[in-house]
Formats: C-alpha cells, sequence, structure tokens
C-alpha cells in the first residue's frame, strides 16, 4: 500500500521514522547539581527526592464519556494541558533547554511545531524523576538505556494537569530494559495512578515466543489499582506511541482500571501469553491504531475476570464480614450489590468491562499457544470496528465469560428450548453482551475455531458489514447462551455453526448470521475481490524499532468488487476506514475501496 498508507496508521508510520527533537545548551543552575549515579545491579536506592507537598485529590468520579467518535472520547476524557509547569529531564549531559510540541492526542500525521521550553530539574535516573514529578510536568528521557520506574498516586495530577513522560531522540533510542525498583515483575508500574502519559518508549524484554527469560519482569507496563489495597482504582491513564516486546508474558497488562488510552503501539512476541492485556472489571477504554504482533497468545485480551476481579474485592477491608467466596451466581451478585453501594458503579473490580472503543488495529502472527487474536470476555455495551484480523492461529474475535464458576450452572447443560430463556436473568451473568462489531476484516484458516464467537453468555451481539472468512472451520459460531437478540446482517462468511443448539431456540436472535449475507466465501474467492492478500507480516522489527513491511498484504477492495461494494448496512458504516480515510459509501470490511 506504500504512499497509499493514510489517516491513522500515516501516525504509525511517523513514529517509527520521525525526525530527531532537539535539546541544547548547558543545564540551568537548578540542574547544575550533580545527580546521584545510575543504581548498579546490588546497590540501595536512591534516597526519593523531596518535592512540594501534594494538594488532596478531587474524590467526585466523572462519567464515562458514552460516544461511537474515539475522537470525542479522548477530547472529552483526557484533557492534555497545553502548557507544562515544570520540565524535567532524565539522563546526561542535561540541557537547559529541550524543543517539545504539546500533545494532542488525536493529531495523525505530523507533530505540532515544537517549542523550546527551559529545563527545570535534570535527574540521572527515571525513578528519581517520577518521585519528584508533580501533576502538570513533563519528565523528558534523552536517549539512552534506563532502568523502568513506579508511579502511585499523585494528588497534584489531574484533568489538564497530567504527568507527562516523553522519550526524547529519534524512535527507539530510549529504552527501557530493566524492573521498576519497586516490583520486579513490571517495567513501568502505575500503581494506584492517575491522569499518566507514558510516549515513545522502547521497552525492551529478553524472552521469546514460547522461551521465557527466568527472572526478566512479567510486562513492560503494568496498570494497577491495587483495589484490595488502596481502594481505588488505576484512571485517566494514555499509552502512545511505544514499542514493547519480548517480555515473558505481556507487553501491557491492567488491574483495576478505567478511562486508559492505548493507542499508536506495537505490542509484540511476548513469550508466554498476550501483546495486551486488560483485566479485573477494567472499563471504558480506547485502543485504536495498535499492532499486535507474534504474541504467543492473544494479540489483545480484555479479560475481565470475575474471579480475580471478586478475589480482589474481598481483599478490601470493607467485606471482611461478606460470607467466604462461592461458585454461585448469588454470592458474586450479593458481593457487587455491596461493593456498588460502598464505592459507587465502576468504583471497584466487579469482573465486567463497559463502553471500550476497539478500532482501527492490526492484529497478526498471534495464538500459537491459542487465544483469540481479540479475544474477550465479560466486555459489554462497547464497540469493536475497523479491525483487521489475518495471519492468526487461533480465534479471531472471541466472546465468552471466562469460563467462570458463577456461571457454570446457566451455560452447562444451557438452554434447550426459547421458554428456558425469559430474559437476561437466566443467561451467565459475565458474558459479553450488547457490543456492535461492524466493519472488520478476519481472515483465518483454522480448525475448531471461529472467525468470530458468540460464547458463553455472550448475547445481544450486533453484527454489520463485516467479512468474517475461516476456511477450515466456522466463520461465526453462536452457542446458545450466545442467541438471545442474536442480531446480524450485511456480513461476508464462509460457514455458520449454531453450537449443535436445538432449532427452536433460533427464534430468541433478533436476525439469523446468514440474514442478508455473502455465504460461502473462501480465503482464495475473498483474495479476488481485494488488491493483494496475503500472510505477509504487518510490521518488521529493525534496528531497536519496528517499520510497517513494503510487503504487507492490501486488503483494500477493487474498484470493481461486486461482493464488497456498496452492500453494507448504511445505518452502521463508521465514518472512516482502518487506515483513517473517510468512507465513502457502505462498504463491508475494515478498509475503503483503492484510489483509482
Amino acid at each position: 500500500m506504500g504512499s497509499l498508507v493514510g489517516g491513522a496508521l500515516v501516525a504509525l508510520a511517523a513514529l517509527a521514522c520521525g525526525p530527531t527533537i532537539q535539546v541544547a545548551g548547558p543545564p540551568p543552575e537548578e540542574a547544575t547539581q550533580p545527580a546521584p549515579p545510575e543504581k548498579k545491579p546490588g546497590a540501595p536506592a536512591p534516597a526519593p527526592t523531596s518535592a512540594p507537598p501534594e494538594p488532596p485529590a478531587p474524590t467526585a468520579a466523572e462519567p464515562f464519556v458514552k460516544t461511537r467518535d474515539s475522537d470525542e472520547w479522548v477530547s472529552q476524557s483526557l484533557k492534555l494541558q497545553r502548557r507544562y509547569e515544570r520540565v524535567l529531564v532524565v539522563g546526561a549531559p542535561a540541557p537547559a533547554t529541550i524543543r517539545v510540541a504539546p500533545l494532542d492526542l488525536n493529531a495523525r500525521g505530523a507533530a505540532a511545531e515544537a517549542q523550546e521550553v527551559p529545563v527545570t530539574r535534570a535527574f540521572a535516573t527515571l525513578q528519581q524523576a517520577a518521585d519528584a514529578a508533580r501533576g502538570g510536568d513533563l519528565v523528558a528521557v534523552l536517549p539512552g538505556t534506563y532502568a523502568g520506574f513506579s508511579v502511585g498516586d499523585k494528588p497534584s495530577a489531574g484533568q489538564e494537569r497530567f504527568i507527562h513522560f516523553k522519550a526524547m531522540g529519534r524512535p527507539g533510542e530510549v529504552v527501557i530494559n530493566q524492573a521498576c525498583a519497586l516490583d520486579p515483575s513490571w517495567m513501568i508500574y502505575l500503581k494506584a495512578a492517575h491522569h499518566v502519559v507514558i510516549e515513545g518508549f522502547n521497552l525492551a524484554g529478553s524472552s521469546e515466543p514460547g522461551r521465557q527469560s527466568a527472572g526478566a519482569p512479567r510486562a513492560g507496563v503494568m496498570v494497577d489499582g491495587a483495589f484490595g489495597e488502596t481502594g481505588k482504582l488505576a484512571h485517566h491513564i494514555a499509552v502512545v506511541g511505544s514499542f514493547s516486546h519480548h517480555h515473558r508474558m505481556w507487553g501491557f497488562h491492567s488491574t483495576d482500571s478505567h478511562t486508559v488510552l492505548l493507542q499508536d503501539n506495537l505490542f509484540a512476541l511476548s513469550a508466554r501469553e498476550h501483546g495486551a492485556y486488560v483485566s479485573d472489571g477494567s472499563d471504558n477504554y480506547v485502543v485504536r491504531r495498535n499492532v499486535f504482533f507474534g504474541n504467543n497468545a492473544g494479540g489483545f485480551q480484555a479479560n475481565l475476570d470475575p474471579e480475580a476481579s471478586l478475589e480482589e474485592v474481598m481483599k478490601h477491608p470493607s467485606f471482611r464480614s461478606y460470607p467466604p467466596p462461592a461458585p454461585t451466581r448469588a454470592w458474586a451478585a450479593g458481593l457487587i450489590k455491596l461493593a456498588t453501594d460502598r464505592f459507587g458503579e465502576h468504583g471497584f473490580p466487579d469482573g465486567r468491562g463497559e463502553n471500550f472503543i476497539i478500532e482501527q488495529n492490526v492484529m497478526n502472527g498471534n495464538g500459537r499457544a491459542g487465544g483469540g487474536a481479540l479475544n474477550l470476555a465479560g466486555l459489554s455495551d462497547s464497540l469493536i470496528q475497523n479491525n483487521l484480523l489475518y495471519g492468526n492461529l487461533a480465534h479471531g474475535i472471541a466472546q465468552w465469560d471466562n469460563a467462570n464458576p458463577y456461571d457454570k450452572a446457566y451455560v452447562e447443560p444451557g438452554p434447550s428450548a426459547p421458554e428456558q430463556v425469559s430474559g437476561p436473568e437466566a443467561l451467565p451473568l459475565f458474558g459479553c453482551r450488547n457490543n456492535l462489531i461492524r466493519n472488520n476484516t478476519v481472515i483465518m484458516n483454522n480448525g475448531g475455531r471461529a472467525a468470530l464467537q458468540c460464547g458463553n453468555g455472550s448475547w445481544g451481539c450486533r453484527l454489520r458489514n463485516n467479512v468474517f472468512i475461516n476456511d477450515a472451520s466456522a466463520s461465526i459460531e453462536v452457542l446458545s447462551t450466545g442467541i438471545y437478540r442474536f442480531d446480524a446482517g450485511h456480513n461476508v462468511v464462509n460457514q455458520v455453526s449454531y453450537g449443535g443448539m436445538p432449532p427452536a431456540l433460533k427464534r430468541l436472535a433478533a436476525s439469523l448470521a446468514e440474514t442478508r449475507a455473502v455465504t460461502g466465501i473462501t480465503r482464495a474467492r475473498f483474495a479476488a475481490e481485494v488488491m493483494r492478500a496475503s500472510d505477509e507480516p504487518w510490521v518488521i522489527l529493525e534496528g531497536g524499532w519496528w517499520k510497517l513491511n513494503p510487503n504487507r498484504p492490501d486488503f483494500r477492495p477493487k474498484r470493481t468488487s461486486k461482493m464488497l461494494l456498496g452492500q453494507g448496512d448504511a445505518r452502521e458504516v463508521p465514518a472512516h476506514d482502518l487506515l483513517g480515510n473517510k468512507r465513502g459509501s457502505a462498504d463491508l470490511g475494515a478498509l475503503s475501496p483503492a484510489s483509482d
């Protein structure tokens, strides 16, 4: 696709070949104070740098922004400052000034013009700067190799007062290759933190898919409310333009969190599990314009994990008198009600995730050990659109309830007649519900798997304008607890499976997968409709960073395609496609047609 790569992925390409950010001059008087040397293995940690007292944190939680427009979500949810209160520099030699542009999370293409700003203080390590940082600061990290860092609850941080950690120099020149001091499991650890931006880091692990390096950190970035200890959730976090790769478990992991943006990142080659893993009742995420490549299990996994979530809730002192865990829906529902009364809706890890927008991502080469390229458990009332999944080795988009014990009685054996499904109360509590899945392209050839699955308790799923092709098994699979209010139309598929359910149960659907669908389409037949189909990798790793593979496939429809062009549901067409190009008609799949 070469020069035709536009919109969202132009931003990705720019990350791979951006200009050097200039630094110049001697440090100012405050920065000339000698900084402690970088910590050596076995040496004691330096004493934290003192900082002014933190003002009290606001207590009112902001309501989630509910929209189908991710730019609107970003602009209303993450209000960044236009100027920095202070500039803290990490690395040597410390400059007197740096050139930096304000970060615009909705910008595409070239960054705004950089401005020269004075450096306030200089530090030898990331942890020293993190300890000293307060809301409104920029922490500018000079090219070099560093140990990781942790950030906790900084009451001074808030809307228009984010703490922004930014890698300077060319992409890949700022490398974090060691764990933070607080917890050896993580390189960057945001513990009950809020209003933090992480931008442009090369988070370099030392493992390979299927081979874990003993003693290495588990993940590149960990966002953790640690609710059982803190009674809080991590929130208002953005991880943008970073390369997190070769980790033992995950490139990114989060628990007990809400209002998080993952944008323009590459999460690659996790040794044991997923590129990114959102867990434990996290809510209100936008995951856009990322690449998930070559991970041993899932690409992006949003497994909200009711068991782990409620175990975390039970650690909090507020629930010491609640009955011990029992594998029943009544026990789980009772705890959720009590926690909601005490902490408010979405104020604790409840095993369910709501209000996600997952769009314009590419997932390629994941799943050697199983798991969906886009694996969802307990995700509800969310939007999944304009994603491209190809060349993966297990499921495409999987929806289910993580086989949790509280839902077992509702799943096994499941309903056998429509009269048994009186409504949601007769279905699993923790499945994926009411998700809109539109204009995705999923191409695969995996036996026993599905391009799109509505598994345990994943009901109310609405499918529009997708391409779901699996030559070896089902393109779409719907199980008995997922047929309730299932609503499909205007999709391209090969085979459809209803999991052996009694035919009468299909009456519970609003419309079946065959409705207004193009069926019996194989990969070979689909290839004739697009510019260039292949399983070539989407990215190439090179020189400590990555670039778009010039030989990657081009799944844009040909101008002559009668199968894909104008065949969609015009009421459910996103404004733009995978590459950020404006859609001109109701076309099928993640991509608009090629230009003339």
